[in-house]
């Protein structure tokens, strides 16, 4: 199963479909997208992370352009089941309401694809976040390596003088004599 497949087969959801009613396809059919686009966004954040990891920033860029639409797709899709909520309950969407509602109202496709959302959210958060913190170390890295090259004094390279005062000691002075 390639990472754009939805984690249902093909079969079991047109067979489960069959048997939902037209308001119920409306929903199924919004939550089988939104899943496949979480799908396609796991498996970009797991390559933006091997880019990172990989210093290749022509392919960071490449996924950007990738991670675009398809974040523009999965808001529109989320307004969707936002919408269908509010129509269909008439109360205000919150993941905690929409939630239940699935758990108690819906057939088992649905509560299985909501599910399977939820999870691949969390996936998501998880990658975003561990992406993030790789590109904030290379970024401090680079920043160490430039204020060497540059001469200047580190933020963290404080010393004592025979008094006990503290200083700044400029330890990529040497660099810049050489």
């Amino acid at each position: 199963m390639t990472p754009f497949q939805s984690t249902v087969p093909k079969n079991t959801i047109d067979q489960a479909q069959a048997k939902l009613s037209p308001e119920e396809q409306e929903l199924a059919a919004v939550l089988e997208q939104e899943n496949l686009c979480l799908a396609r966004i796991v498996h970009l954040l797991k390559a933006e992370n091997d880019a990172i990891a990989g210093r290749d920033t022509e392919t960071l860029g490449t996924l950007l352009d990738k991670k675009i639409p398809l974040l523009s797709n999965l808001d529109q899709l989320e307004k969707q089941r936002r919408d269908y909520f509010e129509k269909k309950n008439h109360l205000a969407y919150s993941s905690k309401h929409f939630t239940q509602y699935i758990e108690q109202q819906s057939p088992e496709l649905i509560s299985t694809l909501w599910n399977q959302i939820k999870q691949q959210l969390s996936q998501c958060k998880k990658q975003n976040e561990l992406n993030g913190r790789m590109l904030t170390i290379r970024k401090d890295n680079t920043e160490q390596i430039l204020q060497i090259l540059l001469g200047r004094p580190m933020n963290n390279a404080q010393t004592y003088s025979h008094l006990g005062q503290t200083h700044l000691q400029k330890r990529s002075a040497l660099y810049t004599a050489v």
